[in-house]
């Protein structure tokens, strides 16, 4: 089975017209549990090459991404990652390069 899946778009991430409060992610893990593929729903990473405002999945949802915009720096954060575990982390690892360590939060 696909270990991970790429899913490039220029257009919105919208909700599932058959169940409102569902997310991309959740109706597709929903439709491989009910076809018997509960243990092998692949990896997720939604990319919005465009700027929007869609969320096909949780911050905390693990085996998913959401990424927007082009960059050559967060293709190689899925590339060199063996295992997506949440968006938050997946966020965490494309911040935590040399080029950010002089950054000073200031609140």
């Amino acid at each position: 089975m696909i270990k991970r899946l790429f899913v490039f778009s220029d257009m919105e991430f919208d909700q599932t017209p058959s169940f409102a409060m569902e997310t991309g992610y959740q109706a597709i893990e929903r439709k491989f549990r009910e076809k018997g593929y509960w243990h092998c729903v692949p990896e997720i990473v939604f990319w919005n090459l465009k700027s929007s405002k869609s969320t096909p999945v949780l911050g905390n949802q693990k085996g998913a991404a959401l990424v927007g915009g082009l960059s050559p720096g967060m293709m190689r954060v899925f590339l060199e990652r063996d295992v997506l575990t949440n968006p938050l982390v997946v966020m965490e690892d494309a911040i935590s390069g040399a080029e950010y360590n002089n950054l000073v939060v200031i609140d």
